[in-house]
This record gives C-alpha cells, sequence and structure tokens, in this order.
C-alpha cells in the first residue's frame, strides 16, 4: 500500500519536471470586455464582485478584475479569441456570461446589465446563465444553495437539512433521507473517517456553498449508503488577490462559533486557509416509562428529569490548487479537527413490580463523554486531453481517527444520596481509511461521452472495551466478562464504467460497476475471526427528457448496497446504561436497496414547481430488535437482524414562488407508504426457538415552508415552519412534531457586514416521543428542548479588493494585482 502511494507522488513529481515553463510574450494593445452587475432582485449596483474571465477552448483563467461603487467593470488587453465571463460575490448567485467574441471587427464586447438572478436570459449575442435556483435539477442528483436559508446561517449542516427535499430533521438532530438515516456523507466529493452524523453536526452552515442531495447516484458513485448521498460543497473563493469571509455567532444557552476563510490566487497558484471553532449545547427535560414482564411478574421503571447536550469542536483546513501548464494541475488538502461531545442527565426514578407495589425512590446521575481528534489529507492530480471535458483525474484521500475516547457513566444513589450501583464503560481505538480513485472521462462528439473509473477504500479500525461496576463499600471493579478487543479491517475494490448520449431532446446515461469485498474482524477475546469475500454488481440508469418551455422529465433506476457497521457486528454485550444492553450480530449480511425514481420539473421564470415520485425495495433489511434480557427481569436488550424486506412507496412536491420583487416562498411536501415484512427468532435460556413477526405498514407525510419576506435591499426576513408526521414501526413508533423559526438579515459597510437574528423553535412544540413495545415489554420517553432558542451572527466580507497598476519585474509586462 505505501509503496503504491510513493509511485503514485514520483508519478506527479516527474510529471511537475516536465512540464514547460511560460513563455512570455510581447505586450498587446487587445480588445476589452466590459459591463455593469445589478443586484435582480432589488437593482441596485452590486460592488466588488469578482469577474473572472476564461478561455472557450479549454477553460482556462485568462484574467480578472472586481466591479467599483457603480457595479462596472472592464477587462483590457484581450487577445483575439472566443471567452466566458464568471461574476460571483458572496451571498450572490453566480452568473456566467459565454460566447464573448473579440477579433479584429469586434474589439470591443460590451455586456450591458447583467443580472445575478436565478433565471437564464438572452443577452445580446451571448447568453447569462444564473446557477443558482432554489432548487436546481439535474440529471442524477439536486442542488441546493445554502445561501437562500439565512433561518440556519449560524448553525450547522443539520440546520441546513431541515429545510432540504427528500430530508428530514427530527427535534435531536437526526437525520434520514426519505425516512432512511442510512446514507452516505461525502465532503467535496470525498469520504471522511468521520461518521455521517458526526460531519453533519460539526460542519458550520457559513462554510458551506452548496449541498447535493443524491438519492439515485449513477454508476460513478460508491453504492454504499441505502438512501443515498448528501455531497457538502464548501466555499471556495476564487477571486484573483485575496479575498475572504469571517462569521461571529453568539446565541442563548452559552452557544457560540466563529469561523474564517481566506483565499488568495495569483497567476497559477491558488491557496486557502481556515479556522472554525464551535461550542454548541442545548438543555432540556426527559421522561421515560419502562415496564418488562418476565416469569409472570411486571416490572416497572419511571424516570423525570433534566438533560443536556454539549458539543465543542475546532478545526483547521488547508490547501492549495497550482496549474502546472494548460493540461496539468494538481491539488492538495489538509484538515484536522477536535471533537469534544457530551451528554448528561440527572434523573429521578421510581421503581416496583407487579408483587411488590410499593415504590422505589432513587436518582441517577448519567455521562456520556467522547472526545477524538481527526485528520484528513487528499492529493490530485487532473491530467487534461484535447477536446473539451477529455481528462483524467486521479486522488489519493487519507483519513485518520484517534484514540476516540468514549466513557459512559451511570450511577444510582438512594434517598439519602448514598450511592447503591454504577457502572462505567469505556471504549477506545483509532481508525484509518485510504482511498484511491482515478477516472477518465472521453467525450464521443458534442452531446456523449463516456467514463471509466477505478475506486479502492482500505479502512483499519480497534475497539477495546472495558467496563467497571460498583461494588458497595469497595468502588468499582472491572469486569472482565464485558471487556473486549476487536479489530477490523476491511477492503472494497471497485470498477465502474458509464456512457451518457442524447438523441434530439433525450438524454440518457447507463452505468454498471462491480466491487470486491473483503472483510476480516477479529475477536481477540474468543480467538474468533468473521470473514467476507464477495463480488457485487450495481447497474444504473438515468434518463432525462427536455419537453421544451423550461420543462424536464428525468426517471432513473439503481442499485445500492448498505454494509453492517462495525457496532451492529460486535459479538458480546455491551452495556449503554444501567437498563439497556446491546449484543452484536457478526452474521450480518448487507442490505441491497433496489431504487426507481420519476420526476417532472416545471421553471416559471423565477418560478418553479416539480414532482418525485419513488420507490424503493429494501432485500435483506436490517433491524434493532429490543426485548427483556432474561439475565435481569428489567433490563432490556437489542440486537441486529436481518428481518427480511421493506418497501416505499411516495411523492415529493416542491413548489418555489416569487411573488414580486419582495416575497418568496418555498413549499416542501413528502407522502410515502411503507411497509415491512419480516420475521426473526430469538433462543431463549431453555434453548426454545421463539419466532417474532416484525411486519408492519403506515403512511408518512412532511410539509416544510420557508417564506422570505424583503423590506429593502439590505433587508429581509425569513419565517419557516416543519412539521413531520408520526411514523410506526415494527415495535413502536414515533409521534409527529411541529417547530418554526425565523430570522432578521441586515446589510451594512456596502454589504461587507452583514447580522442576522435568529429564533428557532418559536412556540416551544418541537418534542421528541418515541413508543417501543412487545409482547412483555413497553418503552416510552419523551425529550422536550428548551426554548425558543436566540442567536446572533454577524459576517464580514473580506473582499473590499481595490485595483492596482504596477510595472511587473517579468520582461516590462504590466501585471494587475488587486489587495484589501
Amino acid at each position: 500500500m505505501n509503496r503504491l502511494i510513493l509511485l503514485i507522488c514520483l508519478s506527479f513529481i516527474v510529471i511537475s519536471a516536465k512540464a514547460e515553463e511560460p513563455v512570455l510574450k510581447p505586450e498587446i494593445k487587445g480588445g476589452v470586455i466590459k459591463g455593469i452587475v445589478m443586484d435582480n432582485a432589488m437593482d441596485i449596483p452590486v460592488e466588488y464582485a469578482t469577474v473572472s474571465v476564461y478561455n472557450m477552448a479549454d477553460s482556462s483563467l485568462i484574467d480578472g478584475t472586481i466591479t467599483d461603487e457603480k457595479g462596472a467593470f472592464e477587462l483590457a488587453k484581450m487577445k483575439p479569441g472566443k471567452y466566458f465571463v464568471e461574476i460571483t460575490f458572496i451571498g450572490y448567485n453566480k452568473a456566467i456570461v459565454r460566447n464573448i467574441p473579440i477579433d479584429r471587427n469586434r474589439n470591443l464586447a460590451d455586456l450591458k446589465i447583467v443580472n445575478l438572478r436565478q433565471a437564464s436570459e438572452a443577452l445580446n449575442e451571448v447568453v447569462v446563465t444564473s446557477e443558482r435556483a432554489p432548487v436546481q435539477y439535474q440529471i442524477d442528483k439536486k442542488v441546493i444553495p445554502v445561501s437562500r436559508q439565512i433561518t440556519a446561517a449560524s448553525g450547522t449542516a443539520v440546520d441546513v437539512l431541515e429545510n432540504v427535499p427528500s430530508v428530514s430533521v427530527d427535534i435531536e438532530g437526526n437525520v434520514s433521507l426519505r425516512g432512511n438515516s442510512n446514507f452516505t456523507v461525502l465532503v467535496d466529493g470525498k469520504p471522511s473517517i468521520l461518521d455521517a452524523s458526526d460531519i453533519l453536526q460539526q460542519m458550520p452552515a457559513s462554510v458551506i456553498e452548496n449541498i447535493e442531495i443524491i438519492t439515485n447516484p449513477s454508476a460513478k458513485y460508491d453504492p454504499e449508503g441505502t438512501a443515498g448521498i448528501i455531497n457538502i460543497i464548501t466555499k471556495k473563493n476564487t477571486g484573483k488577490g485575496l479575498n475572504g469571509v469571517a462569521n461571529l455567532s453568539m446565541g442563548s444557552q452559552e452557544n457560540r462559533s466563529g469561523d474564517i476563510l481566506i483565499n488568495y490566487r495569483k497567476k497559477k497558484w491558488n491557496w486557502n486557509l481556515g479556522l472554525d471553532y464551535r461550542n454548541r449545547q442545548f438543555e432540556g427535560t426527559t421522561k421515560t416509562e419502562n415496564r418488562t414482564i418476565y416469569e409472570g411478574i411486571t416490572s416497572s421503571v419511571l424516570s423525570d428529569g433534566g438533560a443536556k447536550m454539549k458539543f465543542l469542536g475546532y478545526g483547521i483546513r488547508t490547501g492549495f490548487d497550482f496549474d502546472i501548464d494548460s493540461k496539468n494541475q494538481i491539488s492538495f488538502g489538509f484538515r484536522y479537527g477536535n471533537r469534544d461531545m457530551e451528554r448528561g442527565s440527572v434523573l429521578d426514578y421510581q421503581e416496583f413490580d407487579s408483587n411488590d407495589p410499593e415504590r422505589i425512590l432513587y436518582d441517577s446521575e448519567d455521562l456520556w463523554e467522547k472526545e477524538m481528534t481527526f485528520v484528513n489529507s487528499n492529493f490530485s492530480y487532473t491530467r487534461k486531453f484535447s477536446g473539451k471535458g477529455h481528462q483524467l483525474a486521479s486522488q489519493v484521500t487519507y483519513s485518520h481517527r484517534g484514540s476516540g475516547d468514549e466513557q459512559s457513566t451511570n450511577e444510582l444513589f438512594d434517598a439519602n444520596g448514598n450511592q447503591t450501583s454504577g457502572k462505567i464503560a469505556t471504549e477506545d481505538g483509532p481508525g484509518t481509511r485510504w482511498e484511491i480513485r482515478s477516472d477518465y472521462t472521453l467525450p464521443l462528439g458534442k452531446d456523449a461521452k463516456f467514463e471509466l473509473g477505478y475506486q479502492g477504500q482500505i479502512r483499519s479500525s480497534e475497539a477495546d472495551t472495558k467496563q467497571e461496576d460498583y461494588v458497595v463499600g469497595t468502588g468499582y471493579k472491572p469486569q472482565p466478562l464485558y471487556s473486549h478487543d476487536v479489530t477490523y479491517d476491511q477492503q472494497v475494490h471497485g470498477l465502474y464504467t458509464t456512457y451518457a448520449s442524447k438523441i434530439g431532446k433525450f438524454g440518457y446515461q447507463l452505468g454498471f460497476r462491480s466491487e470486491y469485498t473483503n472483510r476480516e474482524i477479529d475477536f481477540k477475546d474468543e480467538s474468533e475471526i468473521f470473514t467476507i469475500k464477495r463480488w457485487d454488481f450495481f447497474p444504473t440508469i438515468h434518463t432525462q427528457m427536455d419537453l421544451g418551455s423550461d420543462n424536464q422529465l428525468m426517471a432513473s433506476y439503481t442499485r445500492r448496497i448498505q454494509r453492517p457497521r462495525g457496532y451492529w457486528l460486535e459479538p458480546f454485550v455491551t452495556w449503554t446504561d444501567a437498563y439497556n444492553v446491546r449484543q452484536g450480530n457478526p452474521d450480518l449480511n448487507p442490505e441491497y436497496i433496489d431504487s426507481y425514481e420519476l420526476a417532472y420539473s416545471k421553471r416559471f421564470g423565477d418560478q418553479s414547481v416539480t414532482f418525485e415520485t419513488y420507490y424503493k425495495v429494501t432485500h435483506n433489511k436490517i433491524e434493532s430488535v429490543r426485548y427483556p434480557w432474561e439475565e435481569q427481569g428489567n433490563v432490556m436488550k437489542s440486537t441486529s437482524v436481518n428481518v427480511g424486506n421493506d418497501y416505499s412507496l411516495g411523492m415529493e412536491a416542491t413548489i418555489n414562488l416569487s411573488f414580486g420583487k419582495w416575497f418568496k416562498n418555498d413549499l416542501i411536501g413528502n407522502f410515502y407508504h411503507y411497509k415491512e415484512e419480516g420475521d426473526f427468532t430469538l433462543t431463549n435460556s431453555s434453548d426454545e426457538d421463539i419466532y417474532k413477526d416484525f411486519s408492519t405498514k403506515s403512511y408518512n407525510w412532511s410539509l416544510r415552508n420557508n417564506s422570505t419576506i424583503i423590506f429593502d435591499p439590505k433587508t429581509r426576513v425569513q419565517f419557516t415552519a416543519n412539521y413531520q408526521s408520526e411514523t410506526n414501526w415494527a415495535q413502536g413508533k414515533r409521534k409527529g412534531f411541529f417547530t418554526t423559526s425565523a430570522a432578521l438579515k441586515r446589510d451594512f459597510m456596502k454589504r461587507r457586514l452583514s447580522a442576522t437574528f435568529q429564533v428557532r423553535d418559536i412556540f416551544g412544540t418541537a418534542k421528541h416521543e418515541t413508543l417501543y413495545e412487545g409482547d412483555n415489554f413497553y418503552n416510552f420517553s419523551r425529550f422536550s428542548h428548551k426554548s425558543p432558542t436566540f442567536n446572533l451572527k454577524l459576517s464580514f466580507k473580506i473582499n473590499n479588493y481595490k485595483m492596482k497598476r504596477e510595472r511587473g519585474s517579468e520582461g516590462g509586462v504590466d501585471v494587475e494585482e488587486f489587495e484589501m
């Protein structure tokens, strides 16, 4: 493995060494490209917008400037040729002006007014294409710009996802993609050693440019994750010179955060540096009621009290891009972070049973802590060949997670404050992940494209678990029965190919992927090794029909896989608190998913409507099964089992409306029917097999609405409302909930500074209630946030350039430089 990485790096060095040095040419007078950039909604000039000009033939960067106080820009000394101009500004939509000719007959290209707007508009002999809409639909994904969601401005990626189509977020921040929590999270298309939930909780919304929702990924993507992929695209300021943005946030319940992203571009180099800090916590009250029946005796445990969750994290990221020449580019990225998570509660308990109804009163103090450091780095090389889009891109990604010390402490005290019992469970162990991929793209004519690639993943981790029990009079004593050491090693090697083409207004993409999995779990305590060696195959089909007048029809089919997570496979009992244990199942088979989608989209200028129908079948469905643990009658045990198949059939609608320049509204609705058909078998203490049915069906729906009111060019207000219906499971249900938020945003200092004030869960209606029940148990829990919560975010744009003309040192060539 190390030799392979060394070989790749040496190849990059050789390529760099052979790159030709740029040849300086005499100064020429050339042509001029000029225009004025206007805010479409406010009808005012956009000052300090970044204007970059590129060559149409190979998309290479030629020059750049920024707009003045009147929104005007001018790019001079343009050689004969065809160009396109890209206009960007933080908080605005990107616009592209294509096919700009400069020749002897036309040495002045006046673009006149360029509006940063969401629709497409003909402009003289060129076309202005706005790349951002409330939701942009592509043949295999949905792209959502984060800048529209000011109610999530000071939050994390989880807060942004609350208002994204196809995604649901409950009050505790748990994310699901069309009702399924098994999905893959990528950052800029790259994997991470972190779990999906950890990535979403720690990624500040202020550093996110777009979020891509890929419910039916093509064969080019890793097929892991039953529900699909959430790809987070981070901000990359690409203007020449120095630019960036800094954010500071302060809120109730001691919430505070800050981050800064700086980018510097000069000639062939582009360098960035980012820092972020986040202290996020929330408080609430919790209530539980648990009943178990064992040998005819009903045991009841009731609890009530307060709970608090805390998340503290910081990180640094840096990277660079270097254009060796017009055909070769290398890039490097590095990120280091630390995460410190804590969840604690102080509860009053009542315990009794049917033989003795007298209630035993005691208190419980629970504390779960996890501290973790992580490193992500990647190195990539891109080689462009003749012809637009013809290239080979290779990438090596390395991720490392530190020991990840995790400790769970549960202590019980009697009415006099004396400790009667307690458990301390710890788990630590590092993890590493390597990914090597290479993607070759070959355009075949104007509308056809062929892709071929390899992706290899090598993962390893270790889990060292220990437990100590409290003994009255002697303190905590180690428990060898619940202390274990397990290592996980997994390699997945995949080859894929796709072919995309267009026949008239009908576009299609066919894909096929094959993967080989080699997994080994070494349970050192019992000297057992569980291995899997298997080939899997994944076909994909995507189609798109342009019906004219901004009408689109899209259909797709994909096959995906969900491999069991590490802790699902641990073949031993682990205590999670005084009344719950879990045990893994190393014989679990992966889930296989067949997914079908049909979507229709219609644009009406700045408005749009989209309907999506979907049908998904999951084979070898993995469920967490709960039942009373016979060794201790009032303790619940959970384990993971392949129970059968499940089916989801639903429709999702997104309506984006604009009423004049002062009011915009986004409405998202999802309705689906869920059915699960399965069973499992338990073996009791008498070695008797007990058959359990695990079937259920239900209708589920959700409705979300975002309304934005624009009072004046500098002030806007946004209201959001979100309702999630009750959802049934085979062993219980989650009750429905409703929540509302509001935000006020005001710009200052010619839009360089903005302030956003947010209020979340305005009416305190966001309660999380779950219920599990079976033949011999009943578990109810409810958590209520302390609400409403308040937050103030300040954002400062570091892009106040001033143009400066200097005499360069290279052959007397004039060099345009930009500085703050």
